[in-house]
C-alpha cells in the first residue's frame, strides 16, 4: 500500500471527532484490509448491560469503509452508499474488535465487510457498499 494513502486514513480517523468519542483504535492496515479495537463504555450500552446495536454499526460502517479506503486513489474520497448488518450474538464485554476487508473493490464502487467479536466471539458481520467521491473539503 502507498505510504501516502495510510497516513490520509490514519489522519482522516484521527481528526474524526465520533470516532475519538468512540474510541476505535487502528490495529492493522493492509491493502483491502482493516483491524481496530474500541472499548465499550458505560454508555455505549443497554439497560441490561449489553452494546447498543447502533454501536456495532458505527464500528462497521468505520472499518468497512477504511477497508475500502485502503483501495481509493490518494486525490479521492470515500462515502457509504449502503450498509446491512446481522446482529449475532449479543456484545457482553469490555471491548470489541474489528475485521474489515474488501470482498470487490472497483474504480467508482467498493463492496466491503466486517467482522465484529467481542471476547473472542462473532457478535455481527456487516457488509456495505462504499462509493468513490471527489473529496468533499
Amino acid at each position: 500500500m502507498e505510504p501516502k494513502i495510510e497516513q490520509k486514513l490514519r489522519k482522516r480517523l484521527n481528526i474524526n471527532p465520533y470516532v475519538n468519542y468512540l474510541g476505535i483504535e487502528l490495529l492493522k492496515i493492509e491493502d483491502g484490509y482493516v483491524e481496530a479495537k474500541m472499548p465499550l463504555t458505560d454508555e455505549q450500552k443497554q439497560y441490561s448491560g449489553v452494546s447498543h446495536g447502533g454501536i456495532l454499526a458505527a464500528l462497521a460502517d468505520t472499518i468497512a469503509g477504511s477497508a475500502a479506503y485502503t483501495l481509493t486513489p490518494p486525490e479521492m474520497d470515500v462515502l457509504t452508499a449502503e450498509m446491512k448488518i446481522s446482529y449475532l450474538r449479543a456484545a457482553w464485554g469490555n471491548a470489541l474488535y474489528a475485521k474489515g476487508y474488501s470482498v470487490k473493490s472497483g474504480r467508482r464502487l467498493h463492496f466491503c465487510e466486517c467482522e465484529i467479536y467481542c471476547d473472542e466471539k462473532l457478535v455481527a458481520k456487516a457488509s456495505g457498499t462504499f462509493c468513490v467521491v471527489e473529496p468533499q473539503v
